[in-house]
């Protein structure tokens, strides 16, 4: 539908407005939602459409309108998104509808898809953890080995945080394709394995490193998620798995011999195992 320039000129104006929960991705769906009412957008001066928007104005109640709200010019902004207007309710209808934007054919549908993802699991996983079928979707794209490389981090977050252990081979796949092709989020599956069953970041570490080839993908992989977890602050962590980890340890660097790299995250972790072991 081609608009009037008074509809261009008052979303222009409301987008740059810093209204809590109206930006350029909102405006879409209220925009959407006059129109099917019927508004009249020619008879409209910019102060009576700017009242018509706003009345309409709040995040996606649909698929159609998540649609609108994703398939924007620019790049989703978290800070953009107000927790008290996405409510957990919204955010389980939101899980179970971002697994059909993942692989949209628009590049910048699927980013801001996987950005909102994010933002959901961080900010309402009590809610999307309660209703497991909420992660299905997500699951079967998991499974599907068309899907792109891109989303592998961003599932795994999602399984990790709010599945179940019965996904824990999936996250794990999703880690191999993760630290092979996106190493720039390798800290969400580290996160993922860990909240979603510590004992699995452990045998995740030990499958990489120790039954892998040395510099094999996999035992790369082992590096890589090995430094994310050198990074975990909290103390009962490495008093619970102090022996495993201690192990992976003398195990590494009987493997690497001379490397900064490792050398660097051995140090780090043999600090937390130190005060591990003086807690004993």
């Amino acid at each position: 539908m081609a608009y009037p320039p008074t509809v261009h000129s008052t979303l222009a104006k409301l987008a740059r407005a810093e209204i809590a929960g109206v930006n350029a991705h909102t405006l879409p769906i209220a925009l959407d939602r006059a129109e099917r009412d019927g508004v009249t957008f020619e008879q409209l001066d910019e102060r009576q459409l700017t009242i018509a928007l706003l009345q309409r104005i709040s995040y996606p109640e649909s698929m159609q309108e998540l649609s609108l709200f994703l398939n924007v010019g620019h790049t989703l902004n978290p800070t953009t998104l107000v927790a008290r207007e996405i409510t957990a309710q919204h955010a389980v209808g939101y899980m179970t509808w971002l697994a059909g934007f993942l692989n949209d054919p628009e590049a910048n549908i699927q980013k801001n898809a996987r950005i909102l993802l994010r933002w959901l699991v961080g900010n309402h996983q009590q809610a999307i953890a309660a209703d497991q079928s909420s992660l299905d979707a997500l699951r079967r794209i998991a499974d599907d080995p068309a899907n792109s490389w891109k989303n592998a981090a961003f599932i795994a977050y999602s399984l990790g945080v709010c599945g179940t252990v019965d996904d824990y081979d999936r996250v794990i796949r999703l880690a191999e394709i993760v630290i092979e092709h996106d190493r720039e989020h390798a800290e969400m599956v580290a996160d993922a394995l860990y909240r979603l069953h510590p004992p699995a970041l452990i045998n995740a570490l030990q499958y990489f490193l120790e039954h892998a080839p040395a510099n094999s993908k996999q035992f790369i992989a082992g590096i890589h998620l090995l430094a994310k977890v050198a990074e975990i602050e909290d103390q009962q962590f490495w008093n619970t798995y102090y022996k495993d980890m201690d192990q992976i340890v003398a195990r590494l660097a009987d493997l690497v011999g001379h490397n900064p790299t490792v050398e660097r995250i051995l140090d780090l972790i043999e600090k937390h195992l130190a005060l591990a072991e003086d807690e004993e």
